[in-house]
């Protein structure tokens, strides 16, 4: 939260409205500033009336940041962190160029002859492996997940990749960030809306937290586009698998360890 108010102060101060420190600290003069704002509802909670400001000034700057609801999501996360490089760097950020990654080519392309010799059949081949960090089932969180169903030629891979992001992130900041809503490894099923079976059914892609990373979504929407998650996909793309999110720009739950 503090960092939040330090954006809403300097947006104030940008507007001739706050002479106070940009400390972070929701004090009387922040308050008072707040609700000077042309628009701004004094009968708001405290906290909407700083997701407002947000809102306000992400618009003010040219970024999208949804309708203007004290409301907090998705979108009004996207346009806070636009706003925090803004205010912190001078200029608004470099947009994503999906050409600018560099594959590693360490997996075979999907659904080509080469990646059919190398996994072989569909549902065969398949190890069950211990995951670094509890998981929880996404559709329901109730339950937990300690292992993962996988091909057996990935297995290496994946676990690596998950202890690098524990080691990077820590568990607090997994569960935080979502990183342990778990959407499922094997599935041996075809792709939605297609004729073509899963990467899934090879037990070499894996989904996580599907529903703030839902298939049609883009990166003004997904949760997994935001800067928070650039080291969790350094993880994974250290080791060769591919965002469908990061390449594509959709399903940016998924990841495969398949080249597209």
């Amino acid at each position: 939260m503090k960092e939040k108010i330090k954006v809403v102060q300097q947006l104030l101060a940008e507007k001739g409205l706050y002479r106070g420190a940009i400390d972070g600290i929701f004090g009387p003069e922040t308050l008072k500033s707040l609700n000077r704002v042309p628009g701004m509802s004094v009968n708001l909670p405290n906290v909407r009336k700083v997701t407002t400001m947000i809102q306000i000034g992400a618009r003010e700057k040219g970024f999208n940041s949804g309708a203007i609801d004290g409301m907090w999501g998705p979108q009004t996360q996207y346009a806070f962190e636009e706003l925090v490089y803004l205010q912190k760097y001078g200029k608004v950020r470099e947009p994503w160029r999906p050409e600018e990654i560099n594959p590693m080519n360490r997996w075979p392309r999907q659904n080509s002859p080469a990646f059919h010799e190398f996994y072989g059949l569909r549902a065969k081949n398949l190890v069950t492996v211990t995951v670094p960090y509890e998981m929880k089932i996404a559709w329901d969180m109730r339950y937990r997940a300690k292992k993962i169903t996988c091909h057996t030629k990935v297995a290496e891979s994946l676990l690596l990749v998950l202890e690098n992001v524990r080691n990077i992130y820590g568990e607090n900041e997994i569960e935080r960030l979502a990183l342990n809503r778990f959407g499922g490894c094997f599935n041996n099923r075809l792709m939605r809306g297609g004729t073509q079976w899963s990467t899934h059914s090879w037990g070499v892609a894996l989904d996580f937290d599907p529903a703030r990373n839902q298939l049609t979504w883009g990166r003004n929407q997904a949760a997994f586009a935001h800067p928070v998650y650039n080291d969790w996909w350094r993880c994974w793309e250290e080791e060769g698998w591919v965002s469908l999110g990061r390449r594509k720009n959709y399903d940016w739950m998924h990841v495969q360890a398949a080249e597209v």
